[in-house]
């Protein structure tokens, strides 16, 4: 069977509901309760870690590195949050790790709550055991 191959386009898309914990009014109930631009970027960075996720190495994880993101409008406790992540290309430079690069967006129904792209590189996963020390059990 073909190994699995990132291409551009390929898209993933998350759906969570706002729930107040995701709000800016948890912080400040002076504040209203929408959601908060943290938690909007936070499932942005997720739906691309879990498109990239199926392509890694055994052992690896993906990591943010880079966010451009705008927020455009408010997104409601109890409305339904929908983040679309579309891969875009590989961005290479000397003497670094190639990073990935996401175009994302959220919505809630047709109204765009925020765009924009986010970048991940490839690393490691921290808790893995390094090769020799796997070799002394």
């Amino acid at each position: 069977m073909a190994k699995k191959r990132l291409r551009r386009g390929l898209k993933k898309t998350l759906a969570r509901a706002v729930e107040f914990k995701r709000t800016i009014a948890h912080y400040d109930r002076r504040l209203p309760a929408v959601l908060s631009t943290p938690s909007m970027i936070g499932q942005m960075e997720v739906t691309a870690a879990l498109l990239l996720q199926p392509f890694l190495p055994k052992g690896a994880i993906s990591v943010g590195t880079h966010i451009n993101v705008a927020h455009r409008a408010a997104a409601r406790t109890g409305e339904r949050l929908k983040t679309t992540a579309v891969f875009e290309r590989v961005r290479n430079q000397p003497g670094k790790r190639p990073r990935y690069v996401f175009g994302v967006e959220a919505r809630v129904g047709k109204r765009l709550v925020g765009a924009g792209w986010v970048e991940r590189a490839v690393i490691p996963h921290p808790g893995a055991a390094h090769p020799s020390q796997a070799r002394r059990r």
